[in-house]
């Protein structure tokens, strides 16, 4: 759900705790320990956490917070294989930052500490929207707060659209072949036929892939996460309307490994699929951008994915991590993720100021589409899953593979690994 530059980063808040005000109104804790965390994000989420933490360090200034955070620039599967690893090792954190991706595969092995009881015990956790809790849930056990989530939107360069004197979407709607004629109309071609401008990029990850399955009516593993679904008719057409937009249309270049943020930001390629994450950079290359709805063709449904903070079960100490987690959530660590580009914030009260309602011009169409949208599909096995669909839809958008063999291929591989799974799950 979430890309970001590649980096690694580890922060040490004993730094932030110095120069604390004395004299405070609230009681100061002289406890002393060290929690280790593991986040992951970019330039905003960097910045709202060390906040966050500096603010904890106010209370805990004993307390010593040694931050890693993962830019996540290969995915969601790579950071689970991550985590087991630190776990394995003796060498995980105390607090997770994590994602919807992520949450089966960890809470299936039972890494996390159930948080039913502080969740009941600070009422301030009303602000976000119920449904987040509800997703964050395993076997009834809540182990994740929410943070900031993303629904895929189309980002679209509204300079481009009135140089070809295309009008904007009406209120971010349209449908399938609305999309396909402005994606022609927004390509450009110099003297000698090269693409000069793309009108879109047929994206090359699977969180932004998902909405035109969900478009559609459909998916690619079924809704329970428990069988490949990619044998539904529509699943093909949504794969050949992708295909089509590359290969008869000429809107796209075929799915790389690298995504086209930058080409987009320079004004080579006019739309893209991603979430509200890249608002920052749309702000600081000055682009002209809005947000619309992901066009439809039965449904205007998009996909949702989000974070969450989890304790691990081998904490020592859990209440302090659970303390610096009331900080991580907070509405002033909240806005100030929003504001900055982050994901949406999961306080409505955060995504209601006037600094994140300013841009994009549409900001509002975040948490209107919120009750239209569907989990992006996170089943326990998700590292093999991710791995297995994107290996065959690239094949397939490149041509290497028909659509009829790349679905029948798919499928097979995903449901041996949905048997492996529940074979491991006792079932």
């Amino acid at each position: 759900m979430h890309e970001f530059s590649r980096r690694s980063l580890l922060i040490s808040s004993a730094a932030l705790a110095v120069g604390a005000s004395v004299g405070r109104a609230f009681a100061q804790s002289d406890v002393t320990a060290t929690l280790k965390m593991q986040g992951f994000g970019g330039d905003a989420e960097l910045s709202a956490m060390t906040n966050a933490i500096a603010r904890f360090n106010k209370k805990y200034p004993n307390v010593k917070v040694e931050l890693s955070v993962d830019p996540i620039s290969t995915g969601w599967g790579d950071y689970v294989t991550k985590v087991f690893s630190q776990f394995n090792s003796g060498q995980q954190a105390d607090v997770y930052g994590t994602a919807i991706e992520t949450f089966q595969s960890f809470s299936s092995r039972s890494l996390f500490l159930p948080l039913n009881d502080f969740v009941a015990a600070n009422p301030g956790f009303s602000d976000f929207a119920p449904s987040l809790f509800k997703q964050s849930s395993y076997k009834g056990d809540i182990n994740y707060i929410p943070i900031g989530w993303n629904n895929i939107m189309i980002n679209y360069n509204r300079d481009l659209f009135d140089k070809a004197g295309i009008a904007y979407p009406k209120a971010g709607k349209w449908t399938w072949d609305e999309f396909r004629d402005v994606a022609k109309k927004l390509t450009v071609k110099d003297a000698s036929g090269n693409v000069t401008q793309f009108g879109y990029e047929v994206p090359n990850q699977n969180f932004f892939v998902q909405p035109w399955f969900f478009s559609n009516g459909t998916g690619a593993i079924n809704d329970e996460w428990t069988a490949s679904n990619m044998l539904d008719p529509k699943v093909a057409e949504s794969l050949q309307f992708l295909h089509d937009l590359i290969h008869v249309d000429g809107v796209s270049p075929i799915p790389g490994k690298d995504m086209m943020d930058n080409q987009f930001m320079a004004g080579q390629v006019a739309m893209i699929s991603r979430g509200h994450w890249i608002v920052q950079s749309a702000k600081n290359n000055k682009l002209n951008m809005d947000v619309a709805i992901p066009p439809s063709k039965v449904t205007d449904t998009t996909v949702i994915g989000f974070g969450g903070y989890a304790v691990a079960k081998t904490s020592k100490e859990p209440d302090l991590a659970k303390a610096l987690i009331l900080e991580l959530t907070s509405e002033e660590t909240q806005k100030e993720e929003g504001e900055k580009g982050g994901g949406v914030p999961g306080r409505k009260s955060a995504a209601e100021t006037p600094g994140f309602l300013s841009f994009p011009p549409s900001a509002a169409l975040y948490y209107q589409t919120l009750p239209n949208t569907k989990a992006v599909p996170s089943p326990a096995n998700f590292q093999e899953v991710e791995k297995i669909f994107i290996r065959y839809y690239t094949a397939m958008m490149a041509g290497e593979v028909s659509i009829a063999d790349g679905v029948k291929q798919a499928d097979a591989e995903l449901n041996a690994s949905f048997e492996r799974l529940k074979k491991r799950m006792g079932g």
